[in-house]
């Protein structure tokens, strides 16, 4: 019997926002997960029963009938063929996850759902999503890539469901460029606040419609 530790096991980059350390038994694999701010898995099954243990942060686990969100500490297992798609919270994630018998599809790179195209212009709005359904907001992938990307990441700004520092990393933008697109939605109305509040009203579904931030400007 062979002794291991995390700190020698491969770090395997599957794409940019998702790494993944992994061993396993003739029965059962173990696998160490870290995953960034926002990120966002289709929805996927597999043979294995699965069990999840979150280490750091948060995860939220959307199945077909429930939605469950695991903090750290918090342990979860999910049934053999069971679809479920994952949201990483706002904080990233580290996870353990368990899974019977082992994951061929790991052994062999052949698990597709991590994979993105190389330059994916849909990333950034993958991470808002993650933010935006962990503030609350009801929307699908499919109708946040039907909107300017700029609107939902003032409302995530805005609702404090994000900082600038992580929205300047989600999009890949530059001091200057940070600068610019927050002197932009300062000024005029095509970028007032009421402005992206009626939009945003067509996209999400809430009750009562989206609130106003309570913030004022200087505040921010």
């Amino acid at each position: 019997m062979e002794i291991l530790n995390w700190k020698k096991i491969e770090k395997i980059q599957l794409n940019p926002s998702i790494t993944r350390q992994m061993f396993w038994g003739e029965k059962l694999m173990v696998t160490h997960f870290s995953l960034d701010p926002g990120t966002a898995l289709p929805t996927h099954e597999h043979e294995s029963e699965q069990i999840t243990m979150v280490q750091e942060g948060s995860v939220t686990l959307i199945f077909p009938d429930e939605e469950i969100t695991l903090q750290a500490g918090d342990m979860l297992v999910i049934p053999g063929f069971k679809p479920h798609g994952v949201v990483v919270g706002p904080e990233g994630c580290r996870v353990i996850d368990l899974f019977s018998p082992i994951r061929q599809d790991f052994i062999e790179g052949a698990a597709t759902y991590f994979v993105q195209p190389e330059h994916d212009e849909k990333e950034p709005y993958r991470k808002l999503y993650g933010f935006l359904r962990g503030a609350g907001i009801k929307a699908t992938l499919e109708e946040m890539f039907e909107y300017p990307l700029d609107i939902l990441a003032r409302y995530a700004y805005d609702r404090e469901c994000i900082t600038m520092g992580q929205l300047r990393q989600i999009l890949g933008l530059d001091k200057a460029q940070a600068k610019a697109l927050l002197r932009q939605w300062k000024h005029g109305d095509d970028h007032s606040e009421s402005s992206y509040k009626r939009k945003l009203e067509r996209l999400v579904i809430v009750p009562e419609g989206l609130p106003l931030s309570t913030k004022s400007e200087k505040e921010k």
